[in-house]
């Protein structure tokens, strides 16, 4: 049986308006209003697949009893849509897979995402979302200084030598329980490598947090 799990997020969606959903070589993302007269935006961790519908009641068993007002996203669990999707990415990429290599990874990693607007509902398969929200239109802006999605700054990073070359460890500045929270929607990168060159630094690894 497909269940929908509530999700909570700090943002909450305007109950009238509709969003704007844009799928393209920008960022794909979806933008709305927000329920105190701001704009939001949701983007996507290792986006996969997107579906549109109307409707104003949802099509998943979902527990009503403990529904908080404010709920407007929820994970779609035992999904069907992701099954088919795991089927066909493991049919025809197997270990060529694109994020990452390894299709199994859509089993334990990636999400069923619903989002529940005015009579419409926004439906996204990924591995992780993330939020933000603006006094201003966020419609093809650049992502903001602290999205989890962008490598950590170059701020005084530490530094170390090693066969005549520079290494800087990059980390992030969030405290161990606010990352610790964060991870629950998309990975955080806890700390990047970058090897200098020619005064200009070069991003190598990252450790993650993430479940």
């Amino acid at each position: 049986m497909e269940l929908a799990k509530k999700i909570k997020i700090p943002i909450v969606a305007d109950s009238v308006l509709s969003p704007d959903v844009y799928y393209g070589n920008d960022l794909t993302a979806i933008y709305f209003c927000t329920e105190d007269d701001q704009f939001g935006r949701i983007t996507f961790y290792n986006f996969d697949a997107l579906r549109i519908c109307r409707g104003e009641m949802l099509a998943y068993e979902y527990n009503w009893q403990q529904h908080e007002r404010g709920t407007w996203v929820f994970k779609i669990e035992n999904s069907n849509w992701l099954k088919e999707r795991y089927a066909y990415e493991k049919k025809h990429y197997r270990n060529s897979y694109e994020f990452g290599g390894n299709v199994d990874d859509m089993l334990t990693d990636f999400n069923h995402y619903l989002f529940s607007f005015h009579d419409e509902f926004v439906e996204v398969i990924a591995k992780g979302l993330w939020f933000e929200k603006d006094k201003n239109s966020l419609f093809k802006k650049p992502l903001q200084d602290d999205h989890p999605f962008l490598n950590l700054p170059e701020n005084n990073p530490d530094k170390f030598f090693a066969h005549n070359l520079i290494y800087q460890i990059r980390k992030n500045l969030k405290s161990k329980e606010d990352l610790i929270a964060d991870a629950i929607y998309c990975p955080q990168k806890l700390m990047q490598f970058a090897l200098e060159i020619e005064g200009k630094a070069s991003i190598n690894h990252t450790v993650v947090l993430q479940y």
